[in-house]
């Protein structure tokens, strides 16, 4: 790996994604009924009740919700689920969650028209239309509540394994965009590598806390061997741009976007799996990344050729 991607920007990258959070925001979920207890079993599955769903989550009912509020530590993310509760009754909850400086949530069920929402003072991004791994409708909570904790999504996530994979891919999302136009504006032939490397060993780190890892500078051969994978596709962008003139750019964006979110797929794979990361194996992708690249000139030229 290239020495300009020097071990103290790992270093860096690793105490910014520890630094991102270290106390996690405080969940209150308001409801009644069996759909109170759904969405509270789903955010709560597979956490540690003491240090995990305990630390963050409270499950509120809409008469004691006024009564428990504490303006001076108020709760930072407040979630009404919609089923069961009236909404103008509900208006008043929200105005004084609001008031209190939370955040707040509005689960309401697919199939509604926003009616309820609107009613009970929710604005369009404050609404979420599932939750858990079966629902197919978009915004879920937990997408949801990623963007609220902003950048303390990360210890919610440590906190709560349900919120972990939506917190994940909004991390490999964001940097995969943010790599793509690197790849785009960066015409330097690998200048774009410091910048692409440096957001990819973040997201690595940021997946791996997510996870609950302790990461520090003794595990960064394995962060390297991980990000060193991806310097193939960049090399394949870099050869793209100069056998496809006015078009190199674009296919260089794309595979700086494509490397980065391939990555990010192999950290979460990685650390689900909770075993130790296989050299031997990383290697053998990265080797077979380099004969792609060196493939590629006689793919370009009988491409352009072809047309």
């Amino acid at each position: 790996m290239p020495s300009s991607v020097s071990f103290s920007k790992i270093v860096k990258a690793y105490n910014e994604a520890r630094s991102s959070g270290q106390d996690a925001p405080r969940l209150c979920i308001v409801g009644t009924g069996a759909e109170h207890v759904r969405v509270i079993d789903i955010l709560s599955a597979g956490a540690d009740g003491v240090h995990g769903a305990r630390a963050v989550l409270d499950a509120v009912d809409p008469s004691d919700f006024v009564r428990l509020s504490r303006p001076s530590d108020p709760w930072d993310i407040v979630v009404f689920v919609a089923a069961g509760l009236p909404p103008r009754e509900t208006a008043s909850l929200v105005s004084a969650a609001r008031h209190s400086g939370s955040r707040v949530i509005a689960l309401v069920d697919a199939r509604e028209t926003g009616a309820w929402a609107r009613t009970a003072g929710f604005a369009g991004d404050e609404v979420a239309r599932c939750v858990g791994a079966e629902g197919s409708v978009r915004p879920t909570l937990e997408n949801r509540l990623v963007v609220a904790a902003d950048h303390r999504a990360v210890t919610l996530a440590a906190h709560l394994p349900a919120v972990r994979r939506a917190y994940c891919d909004h991390v490999i999302l964001a940097n995969a965009k943010q790599n793509g136009i690197i790849g785009v504006v960066v015409i330097i032939p690998g200048a774009d590598m410091p910048a692409m490397t440096a957001n990819q060993i973040r997201m690595v780190l940021q997946i791996a806390a997510a996870y609950g890892e302790e990461i520090g500078p003794d595990r960064a051969l394995e962060i390297l061997s991980v990000v060193g994978s991806a310097f193939a596709f960049r090399a394949l962008a870099r050869q793209a741009l100069v056998f496809v003139p006015g078009f190199g750019w674009v296919l260089k964006g794309a595979i700086g976007f494509s490397a980065t979110l391939a990555l990010g797929r192999a950290a979460i794979a990685y650390f689900e799996a909770g075993a130790p990361l296989q050299v031997s194996h990383m290697k053998r992708i990265e080797h077979q990344l380099e004969r792609a690249r060196h493939r590629l000139p006689g793919f370009v030229q009988r491409h352009m050729a072809s047309r």
